[in-house]
């Protein structure tokens, strides 16, 4: 499966239109439709990482590292397990621990 199959695939299980997905990637629509029609097949690292994220699925689902017969799980299924390990993917650098109460810095 190429990439424009893939997002259409992916965009269309979720339910998107091509309007919803680039309104969620702040895109213009043109280009969710040239990246489907094959019209346009690069693109940058920002908008891959983007559109992975729109459509909750990997940039290397999309690009074809893994094999196509691997193919991510329905959106219910999928919210369900992002809500479970939301609170383990801390962004960011770590913050310092709070000195004890009373302690002078």
């Amino acid at each position: 499966m190429d990439l424009g199959t893939k997002i259409r695939h992916r965009r269309e299980q979720m339910g998107l239109s091509q309007a919803d997905l680039a309104q969620l990637m702040h895109i213009a629509q043109g280009r969710i439709s040239e990246w489907e029609s094959g019209a346009r097949s690069q693109m940058s690292l920002k908008n891959l990482r983007s559109l992975a994220r729109a459509l909750g699925v990997s940039a290397d689902y999309l690009i074809g590292t893994w094999e196509d017969d691997a193919e991510p799980t329905p959106p219910a299924a999928a919210s369900a397990t992002a809500a479970g390990t939301a609170a383990l993917r801390r962004r960011g650098r770590p913050r310092k621990a709070a000195p004890p109460a009373g302690a002078r810095g």
